[in-house]
């Protein structure tokens, strides 16, 4: 499977249009490829842009902190079929990785409606 997380120089996982890297993780191989977050350079469209971005690159799953998608990008998110990692706000990829190849954290097909945020 291949994961998407947007995340800062300290590999902090940050919302989609917050961080400079967007970070493809394959959970086959533990490896991750970083590439510059699309959202960083654009007005409008921010998460749209990321998103696609994530699904060019093979990833089928993002990592969502609070606040990480607005309707209409988690409204495209899932007609694609992507799908979720809830986590906590200030979760290090690290830690994230560990936990997720432990087992401890789940995919799931939605957010909580709290999440996401007003287009």
């Amino acid at each position: 499977m291949l994961i998407a997380a947007v995340i800062d120089e300290k590999e902090t996982i940050l919302p989609i249009v917050e961080g400079t890297i967007l970070r493809i993780f394959d959970t086959e191989t533990s490896r991750a490829e970083d590439f510059p977050n699309p959202a960083v350079q654009l007005k409008t469209g921010r998460r749209g842009a990321a998103l696609r971005f994530a699904e060019e690159k093979g990833a089928t799953t993002f990592v969502a902190p609070p606040n990480t998608f607005c309707e209409l990008s988690y409204k495209a998110a899932q007609e694609d079929k992507v799908e979720f990692i809830h986590i906590p706000s200030d979760t290090a990829f690290p830690n994230f990785k560990q936990s997720f190849l432990n087992g401890e954290i789940k995919v799931q097909a939605f957010l909580p409606d709290k999440e996401i945020l007003p287009s």
